[in-house]
């Protein structure tokens, strides 16, 4: 399906291997989300995090929610901010989260600038929708994924695999729809909701991170504790995402999940020095 309307897809109730049940999308995505947030916490510094008995947390692409809920698991007593601006999704985030104590759910997007901007949506690979997403790109590096895991299968295994997958992506992305989306600028967004301090703010926007980076401002800058972000390493984004951390006072890590490493995924942490 080209871009368009359709019809919205149907949430369902999934059961994750820590009993957890949540409502999903797509099941095969979820279970994704599921290891890669709670079973290789990936958005926690390699170095750990330790934050007070109650932080603030901005969840800056939440998806359906499972970091909102990771975050509430690991921290109780948190206030978590969360932001998904497809209608669809975030209704399923509203439905995983929307009646926890301290989330405050959010359909918008940040950035460096208040617009109404156009989104493309993959409804059936929500995880890789975003504001410049291009098909022959995301499927190249889905390709390079799926290459990845495979390594580790037997050979007579492998190809067959890579085959199934690759087809089951090519028609995922093959259904897009465009959505017009609101985007507020960061710093203008935690001035309006009383942000005082933000104690880890975690960023996984589909190749917009730097445009959320740049919307924090001056003055928010040293109110920024810990960060994690993933980044595409597209037009030098990885180099200004560590020079934007950096020349603000916060010291920062690299890291690339092995399943990535013939991508340009990276996750950046950051955390303030002082």
């Amino acid at each position: 399906m080209a871009a368009g309307e359709g019809a919205p897809t149907v949430p369902v109730k999934r059961k994750l291997p820590n009993g957890l049940s949540v409502y999903s999308l797509n099941g095969n995505e979820t279970d994704y989300l599921y290891r890669e947030i709670f079973h290789d916490e990936s958005y926690v510094p390699p170095h750990g995090v330790r934050l007070g008995e109650s932080p603030t947390v901005l969840d800056i692409g939440a998806n359906i929610g499972l970091f909102t809920l990771f975050a509430l698991n690991k921290w109780p007593d948190a206030r978590v901010f969360s932001f998904e601006p497809v209608p669809d999704v975030f209704d399923v985030l509203r439905r995983n989260t929307g009646h926890l104590p301290g989330v405050r759910l959010h359909n918008l997007a940040l950035g460096d600038t208040d617009q109404r901007r156009r989104l493309t949506y993959y409804p059936n690979y929500t995880m890789m929708s975003g504001f410049d997403a291009d098909p022959k790109v995301d499927r190249a590096l889905a390709s390079s994924f799926i290459g990845s895991v495979a390594d580790s299968l037997d050979e007579d295994l492998r190809e067959a695999f890579i085959d199934e997958v690759e087809e089951l992506v090519d028609d995922a992305l093959d259904e897009r729809r465009s959505v017009d989306c609101d985007v507020r600028r960061v710093d203008t967004f935690v001035a309006d909701a009383g942000i005082g301090h933000i104690d880890f703010l975690k960023v996984d926007v589909e190749g917009f991170e730097v445009p959320v980076l740049r919307g924090i401002g001056d003055e928010l800058w040293p109110r920024i504790a810990n960060a994690a972000v993933e980044v595409a390493d597209r037009d030098g984004a990885l180099a200004t995402v560590i020079s934007l951390f950096e020349s603000n006072g916060l010291r920062t890590q690299v890291r690339q999940a092995t399943e990535y490493r013939e991508t340009d995924l990276h996750t950046v942490f950051a955390r303030q020095v002082a």
